[in-house]
């Protein structure tokens, strides 16, 4: 795949010439009504069937499907009536009849047409890489045929091929410009002598192909990445052995028990048909099953209910207390991980609540005009601060998710709930540590209950704290 495709990255990607003419004097390409009332034709690529039958589905895959109109912008001004233009829209055809931008990414012209370039470059690039994928499989360039197709092309391209890559699509990235005059940093002036001669309404059109091949593109290159990877073949190599559906069911269904309720039906190793029933207590990688005892061990937190097994050697296990019998469906890993995390949110945001109730704000005109914790999440989406702020945090959730699934799966030494953070401060003897342990465990508890009341009785009373 590298071998044909990544080295036709660049110059190709200049090749794409959908974009390609000068703007006319109606650069927007909004027309007349009765324009409109032939929009319907205008807005499907009759040249792509796949990428017409898949914008239905495709258009919110793209992070601003319809962001790519091209109008007249200002550049950093602010949308003042967003999704305003109900007409005809470069990239926007049906279910969708305007700009989708749910999250306004693409608030200010700037914005736009930055999403717009990055939109169009992802998906010139993800129709070469889906060629890429196909290509190798029919033809191979002379010298190549022993190169691996797929994610395989990623291990058997030699150094220097790699030096030959990076040095060719680098020396476009950098020497490569935007024509002047054009529509955009995505028109590079390649081939606009095709579109010659033709009308706004054809211009129009074929950018709209252009852009929901691309989305499809994207979906395809991610699900061949994915299915390659899955199964250690191209996919496209797999239609040849396993056909147009791919493995039976049993590849997928092979691992999974046969449980109803907490009873498993697991095979007898004195027979191969025989069965025995078993108690199963958790579910997940780590799984817990015996023979059902005859006096089974109570839990000291809730005496009429079994002591849940899988608590054993967890800070705070000792006291039993599962009554909904959740570590019977999930891992403990997971769950105390979800529980120390909810509860050290929630005493920072008890902590937040309070301190701004009482007066505490950050420098500023736009913290200082929140008047209370009730208002401040409304007072700050107006002043912009929550997309940054949603970002910072994605962010770190991603790292977190990282770490959690590095320890699930044993690739790193991690209890629930550890960032590598502030672990110098824990005392150094192990009870006192526990100690420790169970004291951040049961302030969160608290701090979860505390918040919800918080909450709660500040909306009812309308009244700051202290109440």
């Amino acid at each position: 795949m590298a071998s044909t495709s990544a080295s036709m990255v660049s110059p190709v990607n200049a090749a794409f010439v959908t974009t390609g003419l000068a703007p006319p004097a109606g650069h927007h390409f909004r027309h007349t009504s009765a324009r409109q009332e032939t929009a319907s034709s205008g807005q499907h690529a009759p040249s792509s069937a796949m990428g017409s039958l898949a914008t239905a589905g495709l258009a919110t895959a793209a992070m601003v499907a319809g962001g790519a109109a091209s109008r007249s912008r200002v550049t950093g001004v602010r949308r003042t009536e967003r999704n305003a233009y109900k007409g005809p829209m470069v990239g926007v055809c049906l279910p969708l009849t305007e700009k989708f931008d749910p999250l306004d990414l693409g608030n200010t012209d700037a914005k736009m047409d930055r999403y717009t370039a990055v939109e169009i470059k992802h998906g010139r690039i993800s129709m070469i890489a889906v060629m890429g994928y196909i290509f190798p499989e029919i033809f191979r360039f002379p010298g190549c045929e022993d190169f691996k197709n797929g994610l395989g092309a990623l291990g058997s391209i030699p150094l220097e091929g790699w030096i030959q890559l990076v040095a060719l699509i680098g020396a476009h990235e950098a020497l490569v410009k935007p024509r002047e005059g054009g529509m955009g940093i995505y028109d590079f002036g390649l081939g606009t002598e095709l579109l010659e001669g033709q009308d706004g309404e054809e211009i129009e059109r074929k950018q709209t192909v252009e852009r929901n091949n691309g989305r499809l593109a994207m979906v395809a290159i991610l699900g061949l990445m994915w299915q390659d990877g899955t199964f250690g073949v191209s996919p496209i190599a797999m239609l040849k052995t396993e056909g147009f559906w791919g493995p039976g069911a049993d590849y997928f269904v092979q691992d999974i028990g046969i449980c109803q309720g907490n009873m498993c039906a697991l095979p007898n190793r004195k027979g191969r048909t025989s069965l025995r029933a078993t108690d199963q207590l958790s579910e997940g990688m780590f799984i817990e099953i015996e023979t059902y005892p005859e006096n089974p061990e109570m839990s000291p937190a809730v005496p009429f209910l079994r002591y849940p097994k899988v608590l054993k050697g967890w800070v705070g296990g000792e006291k039993g207390f599962d009554p909904l019998g959740v570590t019977d469906a999930l891992p403990v890993y997971l769950v105390r991980e979800a529980e120390l995390k909810h509860g050290r949110i929630c005493m920072l945001a008890t902590l937040g609540w309070v301190a701004t109730d009482l007066g505490a704000r950050f420098p500023g005109e736009k913290f200082q005009a929140v008047q209370n914790s009730v208002e401040a999440h409304d007072k700050m989406v107006e002043a912009g601060i929550m997309g940054p702020f949603l970002g910072a945090l994605a962010t770190v959730e991603l790292y977190s998710l990282w770490l959690i699934l590095k320890g699930f799966f044993g690739d790193i030494v991690r209890e629930s709930g550890d960032y590598f953070v502030g672990k110098q401060f824990m005392p150094k003897d192990p009870e006192k540590e526990n100690d420790m342990r169970l004291k951040e465990l049961e302030n969160g508890r608290l701090a979860m209950l505390a918040f919800s009341g918080i909450c709660t009785q500040a909306v009812i009373t309308g009244k700051p704290f202290p109440f």
